[in-house]
Parts: C-alpha cells; structure tokens; sequence
C-alpha cells in the first residue's frame, strides 16, 4: 500500500509494504550505528554530532509509553541516516521507485519499521516525526491516520517546546478568531495521506494537544481508547466516546486553545 501526502511540506511520508528492500544494502554502506533502544541507527557518515538527539529519542519512547499508558515498543525500529540529500534521493529512486520524493519516509514492513532521513537542517524534526510513527507501529497493531500524524506533529519538536512551542499554535489560533473549528469526525474519516490536507495535519496536532494538556476525561478517553486498539477490540470512533465523556467537547477545545498560555 502507498501512500502521498497533499498539501503538505515535502517532509514526510508513511508507506506499508509487505517486504523487507535494500536493508542489506544499508548495513554494506554504514559507516557509523547507535544503538538507542528500541532504535538502531545507520549511516555513511559520522554520527558524533547527533548524540544528543538519539538521547532525545530513548527519552520519547519513555514519553510517549508513559502518556498513552503503553508499553514499550516490543521490536526495534532502524532508522537509516544519508550524508546529503543526493545520495538520499538516489538510494530513493533505486529502492522506491514508485513513492514521490519527500524529505524523510517511515516505512512499515511485514516486521521492524524503518525510517529513512539525510542530513541537514531539518534532520532532527524529520527523524523525530518519522520515529514517533515507529514507535506508535511497534506499540499498536494498527493507528488510525489521523492520530498517527497528530502525535507525531506533536512530538516532533524537542520535549520542551511541546507544550507550547509548535509552529501550529499561531496558525491555530487565527483559524479559531475566524470561527473554523477543528472537527475530530472529519479527520476520522480521511483514511489515506492523499486525502490529509495541510489544514488537517494542523487539526490532528490540536487534538492530540487537547487530549494530553485538556480535561482529564479526555486523556482518560485517549488511553481506553488506544487500550482497546491495543486489545484488538473495536475501538468506534474517538470523536463520538469524547462527545460522550465532554458534552460539548468542540467547544471545549476552542476554549482550551484560547485560555492556553503562549
């Protein structure tokens, strides 16, 4: 299955195949790995610089288990690090024929998960993007799209800005003055990235932010409602259980942004 982001910055794209390519290729051209479990991280270049951000990375999982309330990540995640962006790109056409060039890819195979990046300066926000996608996909035996990109929008820019330092903020913000809410029922009902707008990688980090910060009912009902993804129950749809739990609960999110300090 493959998937496109619309509208969207050339950053980022998840893909699902049903088999393993060109990880032998990858070992045969490292010349530096880390590993920071549950990652392995890869390169063809020297990894010395990016210590810090592997720490960063141990420090997410640890993160994202205790607020969601799951376990570890129970596989490894690999992460494939190129020294610039041509290189990147060739390895891309080779492997990836098929799949339009983004700046980092998250690619999900009938086992581990691998994110693919190269260096530069976005490396960081791409490779924490991308690992929040692998860690949501070894936790889980499915994600919905919509949370998939929310938490990773989230967890994309270092722990201590998360709360209130997101680019989204700003542009939240106007959209809330013009009266566009963010409904959780459409987000619900995109099912491919070609379908995800900008705009609604924006909502999902809203909600996402409302969940984790807001009303307690409502992290409550995140946690139930990704244990019974996780039990392989039948989850329904988030939207309709948060009315449930929060009469009113659009309302309360617009409040919550509006009252959030920034």
């Amino acid at each position: 299955m493959l998937h496109a982001l619309a509208n969207r910055p050339l950053r980022s794209l998840a893909i699902a195949l049903v088999v393993l390519v060109g990880m032998q290729v990858c070992r045969a051209q490292s010349v530096d790995r880390r590993l920071a479990y549950p990652f392995l991280v890869r390169a063809d270049f020297s990894l010395a610089e990016y210590s810090p951000l592997f720490d960063e990375l141990v420090q997410m999982q640890h993160e994202i288990s205790r607020v969601l309330a799951l376990p570890p990540a129970r596989e490894t995640v690999h992460v494939v690090l190129f020294r610039d962006e041509s290189t990147y790109r060739a390895y891309g056409k080779r492997y990836f024929p098929a799949v339009p060039f983004r700046r980092a890819l998250f690619v999900k195979t009938a086992g581990p998960g691998t994110v693919y990046a190269f260096r530069g300066p976005d490396l960081p926000v791409d490779v924490r993007h991308e690992s929040t996608h692998g860690l949501l996909h070894a936790m889980l035996p499915m994600v919905p799209l919509w949370l998939d990109e929310g938490l990773a929008e989230y967890f994309e820019v270092p722990a201590e800005q998360r709360a209130a330092g997101n680019p989204h903020f700003d542009a939240l913000r106007w959209n809330l003055r013009l009266g566009r809410t963010p409904h959780l029922a459409r987000l619900e009902s995109r099912h491919d990235l070609s379908e995800m707008t900008g705009g609604d990688y924006r909502d999902a980090w809203a909600w996402v932010h409302f969940m984790l910060h807001g009303p307690p009912e409502a992290h409550d009902e995140l946690v139930k409602y990704l244990g019974d993804i996780r039990a392989n129950a039948a989850p329904g749809q988030l939207s309709a259980r948060l009315e449930s739990r929060l009469p009113g609960v659009e309302k309360r999110l617009m409040e919550h942004f509006r009252s959030w300090p920034r």
